[in-house]
């Protein structure tokens, strides 16, 4: 009796052994996750619209939601310093960004590919504007309008929206087009051509459908971006 009580005690200890040997290492696999350490000199923080923040976030490569995030404070403006710890091995990129409340990838002002290594990371845009308004010109207005409208010399409808000129040429001005209309009419999206042009399919006085132009990408990220910049008062920094 008493050899098979002994027996069964050193069998109890010998599998709690195990089970304390295993649990620490997959804690320790987490705690040491990649680092990567983020410095910039970025303007433009202050003016965002709720329900979007500028972070340093990490991504797989598939998957529009970030894996891990750190949101940027957006009440400084100046040299920021994030470090983003813990980063596990489904993280293929490191970004710069702006995200939606849901976490979900808006734009992207500068990434990094994020190797197989423990060694910190180390990302420096150096000097960034990151307002909304220049996220927009960035991310949309050079990519999809300037084409037309200004970037080959030519601006459809007298209207340059190249960076530099966009601002001045869409914010508070009548259209030439719809006399009843501003380009954008700050405070108000839905009372702005810009608006207007971007969501309907065929708009009285203008010859382009300026909708086939939406891409489904930016139909969920750009254009809500757009209508929040223009309803938190179509602010230039």
């Amino acid at each position: 009796m008493k050899r098979s009580l002994y027996a069964f005690l050193l069998a109890l200890t010998t599998l709690t052994a195990c089970d304390d040997g295993q649990i620490p290492e997959k804690q320790a696999e987490f705690l040491e996750g990649r680092v990567v350490k983020f410095n910039g000199k970025l303007t433009g923080l202050t003016n965002w619209a709720n329900g979007y923040s500028v972070a340093i976030a990490g991504f797989d490569g598939n998957d529009e939601y970030a894996i891990i995030s750190k949101a940027i404070p957006d009440h400084t403006d100046g040299d920021i310093t994030i470090v983003l710890s813990n980063i596990n091995n489904q993280v293929t990129e490191v970004q710069l960004c702006v995200l939606d409340r849901l976490r979900r990838h808006v734009l992207t002002f500068d990434k990094i590919e994020m190797q197989q290594t423990n060694d910190t990371v180390y990302i420096n845009v150096g000097e960034r504007n990151v307002s909304m308004f220049n996220a927009i010109q960035q991310n949309y207005l050079n990519t999809t309008c300037a084409n037309c409208h200004g970037a080959s010399n030519r601006a459809a409808a007298g209207l340059y929206l190249t960076e530099g000129r966009s601002y001045a040429a869409m914010v508070g001005v009548p259209s030439v087009k719809i006399d009843t209309l501003k380009i954008v009419e700050p405070g108000n999206a839905e009372k702005s051509l810009l608006h207007i042009i971007l969501h309907q399919d065929n708009v009285e006085g203008i010859s382009m459908t300026h909708r086939d132009l939406v891409s489904e990408k930016n139909e969920q990220s750009i254009l809500p971006l757009i209508d929040k910049w223009i309803d938190n008062g179509a602010k230039k920094d």
